[in-house]
């Protein structure tokens, strides 16, 4: 039934087809079920729809109706067709149901956005808005906060530096000091599954990288201990588990998350993004949410294992990233720390305003 899920989200975003043309369509993906039940699913594009350049990618379309009149054979030579004024039909969001749905209507909008010119030497401006938690001291926040921290910061679109406001003074640094860089974003691809795909393949290279230093270092310490060379090993490998399934699944949301966390993005890469969350196995969607500003808007979001909880707030409208948050949903020993106890928010952050600046300390408008 997957085609069929496919089929309905590219209906609801195009005019009402023929009815010979659906006939036509009903009939080659009936064929295609019956023959293809055990292959993966893949994206179906209804014949209708290809008269929409990049399957209804912008809000409104002109479809151009020419009428043609039978002339009686006369001995003249018949007219030429008469084109009608074109005419403008409108699509229309589709009701979400789902994150894959907040996904398609997103790369909807983003269709017609402008074309993203900006520079590497440009800035991306950020303003946020922080909850204090056990991070900044003190205890593990839970309900609204008490205290909340307005950060304004500058990035080079390469990367190669950041501004902040300290003291009421604006001071410029080289280099960067974020996990998730402009460069790396910015060349991501706008499809998606491939997205997703080379995020995962950057999750399980960083992995592999840390797992190996960590496993030399706990090899290196039983060995230092009088342990034998196979039992060091073995110590090691008990001390340092591969990374499971679920986690990874966490780290490629956490990822995506942090992307969109301090940055200015172009929408088409944005919806996508929340493409690759809709395809990680366990992310939800959630209809009603109340963000950091006390914003109404939806969520995407992934529990690891039951009991962790992280989030992404979304304009349900305008399909802009409003904000972040991890939040425990289930008492959880966590080894070898405290117990995690239902309520408590480890991070909440509220996006206020993003845009691309000419040069660091500049705001947009």
């Amino acid at each position: 039934m997957e085609e069929l899920q496919e089929l309905r989200r590219y209906h609801d975003a195009i005019p009402e087809p023929a009815p010979e043309t659906i006939g036509v369509a009903r009939s080659r993906l009936g064929t295609h079920m019956h023959g293809s039940r055990r292959r993966r699913a893949r994206r179906i594009r209804p014949m209708w729809a290809l008269t929409v350049a990049g399957a209804a990618a912008t809000v409104a379309v002109a479809v151009t109706v020419v009428a043609v009149t039978a002339v009686p054979d006369s001995g003249k030579a018949p007219q030429a067709p008469q084109a009608q004024p074109p005419t403008v039909t409108e699509l229309h969001l589709r009701p979400v149901a789902n994150a894959q749905d907040v996904a398609d209507n997103a790369a909807l909008l983003a269709g017609d956005e402008p074309a993203w010119t900006a520079e590497p030497t440009q800035w991306g401006y950020v303003k946020s808005l922080t909850a204090q938690t056990r991070v900044d001291g003190g205890r593990w926040l839970r309900g609204r906060p008490k205290v909340t921290n307005t950060r304004e910061q500058w990035r080079q679109l390469n990367d190669k530096a950041f501004a902040l406001v300290e003291d009421g003074e604006l001071k410029v640094y080289k280099g960067s000091e974020f996990e998730v860089t402009y460069p790396y974003l910015l060349a991501l691809p706008t499809d998606p599954a491939q997205l997703l795909t080379r995020i995962y393949e950057t999750i399980d290279a960083e992995n592999a990288e840390h797992r190996a230093s960590s496993l030399e270092s706990a090899r290196q310490r039983a060995e230092n201990s009088g342990r034998s060379p196979e039992e060091a090993q073995r110590l090691a490998e008990e001390s340092v588990p591969p990374l499971t399934s679920a986690g990874r699944d966490r780290q490629a949301f956490q990822t995506i998350a942090m992307g969109m966390m301090d940055t200015a993005l172009p929408a088409a890469l944005r919806a996508a993004m929340y493409g690759a969350m809709a395809e990680i196995p366990g992310v939800r969607y959630e209809a009603k949410a109340t963000d950091l500003l006390k914003r109404q808007g939806i969520t995407l979001y992934h529990v690891l294992d039951g009991y962790l909880r992280d989030e992404i707030f979304i304009n349900p409208k305008t399909y802009e990233y409003l904000g972040y948050r991890t939040i425990v949903v289930k008492d959880h020993r966590d080894e070898p720390f405290d117990t995690m106890k239902k309520g408590e928010i480890h991070n909440w952050d509220a996006l206020v305003k993003a845009a691309i600046v000419d040069k660091a300390g500049q705001r947009p408008g």
